[in-house]
């Protein structure tokens, strides 16, 4: 997996767990304040581990980890659409 597709990846992951949070605002409270999250989807192994890895690497002394499983991602959240270019 290049750093690009680490990077494109992650952000797609990023940015749906912090859709889910605003859905779902009690998730959220259980996360410790400076708490280092790990997202780990589960249907892709090959990221997980690489996120696992880089969590190791850069987690500060005594910080906590929450540790995100993520059984899948739809592959829009977008129904409908329009465009229109003017």
């Amino acid at each position: 997996m290049t750093r690009e597709e680490l990077f494109r990846k992650n952000q797609q992951l990023s940015t749906e767990f912090e859709l889910y949070l605003l859905e779902h605002p009690e998730v959220e409270e259980k996360i410790p304040d400076n708490a280092m999250v790990v997202l780990l989807p589960e249907y892709d192994k090959e990221l997980a581990k690489k996120n696992m890895g880089l969590a190791e690497d850069s987690r500060e002394s005594g910080q906590k980890i929450v540790y995100v499983r993520v059984e899948k991602l739809r592959a829009s959240r977008i129904e409908g659409l329009t465009l229109q270019v003017a």
